[in-house]
């Protein structure tokens, strides 16, 4: 979900990484705050992996989301990961049903700040429970209580 926009908008890189990526002419560099970057959803991941595996930048190479963390720390086991997953990724097929985004955008969650003003009462509540559950269990945030 980190690779297709689903929890961010872009790729932060560094500059042993441009050598690396370079021969992937299918991405295109831009110029953030001084520092190359590239947007997601990613174009070299396939739907089950990255293409590039190999030559990966380095954000990537570090990316450790908070449900690999607890899998990796024997808090989860790979079964229960796989269930979160496939919930995370249906709560986002609502939003994206619910919820008019502009095309081709990702969804970045990472980046929500708001919900866009005037949703109805069912759309608010399918962008708030997605925030929630992905905010939780990718991006490692405390649930706010209710």
């Amino acid at each position: 979900m980190c690779c297709d926009g689903t929890l961010y908008t872009y790729v932060t890189l560094v500059e042993d990484d441009m050598p690396r990526l370079e021969k992937y002419p299918q991405l295109r560099f831009i110029e953030r705050n001084h520092q190359q970057t590239f947007d997601e959803g990613c174009v070299l991941h396939t739907g089950t992996g990255c293409s590039a595996y190999e030559d990966r930048p380095d954000t990537c190479r570090r990316y450790r989301c908070a449900l690999l963390r607890a899998v990796e720390k024997d808090e989860m086991s790979e079964h229960e990961a796989l269930k979160v997953i496939a919930e995370a990724k249906a709560l986002v097929e609502n939003v994206k049903a619910s919820i008019a985004f502009e095309p081709g955008k990702p969804l970045a969650v990472g980046t929500w700040e708001a919900p866009p003003v005037d949703l109805d009462e069912d759309s608010r509540l399918a962008w708030d429970r997605t925030h929630r559950y992905l905010g939780r269990h990718f991006l490692g945030e405390v649930p706010a209580p209710t």
